[in-house]
């Protein structure tokens, strides 16, 4: 799994899957449901964390749904085009209300199942509607109401009214706007993120949540305790923002958690703050 996530971590998948639309994807996933076969839905693999033993089961790779169409001041498009693919499309049409996640790793389904945040806005914020597929492979159009979000939660994880359930694909609502002044706030945010390093080593972007009753930026809160540099084994806080943590060299998904572990323990012991990491870890972690 390793060459399919953005830290370049992960074991072997026992099977892996292909979907070429969300009709094969409805039917993958209903079949594997017979015959009682878990799997995971891979998107960009940002975000995650797949440990060293690997994925038990199989793994559908939905990359290839990476389509995009328009209709008017809206966006549809598969749960497989990367983000910055999806800012690209909504530049072309000059429509805006995707440009602040340009420059974001990761696809469509992964930031929807997210709810990715980016300078204050979040992507839940045009969401129209929804394709979903059931875990018995069923496909249906879902209009989610704004209730059913919050800061970096969606209906989707677990807890969630479809949790369980597979993003196919999405539809944004968007605004006519001008094409100068979309492209303008891509390139401020893509530049943004090359100053902050993100792109440096293979990283999983910020590790940890923001939370705004600690009073400042997690990242703050952690150059604060002086991890910047901290490493174990091949995973590192990077030396430019503490709250990215880089796969520095044949980092086991062993040594990330462990450095995750190790630095979410930092502030609740020095604070009582509590950190929330971003990265989910999936699949089987040695000794765990």
């Amino acid at each position: 799994m390793a060459p399919h996530t953005t830290f370049r971590i992960g074991g072997p998948a026992d099977i892996f899957i292909k979907i070429s639309s969300p009709a094969e994807l409805g039917r993958a996933v209903a079949y594997l449901a017979e015959e009682s076969i878990p799997c995971f839905v891979l998107g960009g693999g940002a975000n995650i964390l797949v440990g060293d033993k690997g994925i038990r089961g199989a793994v559908l790779d939905l990359s290839a749904l990476s389509w995009a169409r328009s209709g008017g001041a809206s966006l549809t498009a598969g749960a497989g085009i990367s983000v910055d693919m999806l800012c690209e499309n909504a530049l072309a049409l000059e429509l805006e209300g995707l440009e602040n996640f340009y420059g974001m790793p990761g696809s469509l389904g992964g930031a929807v199942y997210m709810n990715a945040r980016c300078y204050e806005k979040d992507f839940s914020e045009t969401i129209k509607e929804i394709t979903i597929v059931s875990p018995g492979g069923e496909l249906k159009n879902l209009h989610p109401s704004a209730d059913q979000w919050a800061y970096k939660k969606s209906p989707f994880q677990p807890g969630g009214a479809w949790a369980g359930w597979i993003i196919a694909g999405a539809t944004f609502a968007l605004r006519d706007g001008k094409a100068e002044s979309i492209a303008g706030i891509m390139r401020s945010r893509k530049l943004d993120r090359i100053g902050k390093g993100h792109y440096r080593l293979p990283s999983a972007g910020s590790v940890f949540k923001n939370n705004r009753n600690f009073g400042k930026p997690t990242g703050a809160i952690l150059d604060g305790l002086g991890i910047k540099g901290m490493r174990i084994g091949g995973a590192a806080v990077s030396s430019w923002h503490a709250n990215i943590f880089v796969n520095a060299g044949e980092a086991t998904a062993g040594d990330m958690r462990a450095l995750i572990e190790k630095a979410q323990a930092l502030p609740f012991s020095a604070y009582g703050f509590d950190l929330e990491h971003d990265v989910l870890f999936i699949a089987e972690f040695q000794g765990r």
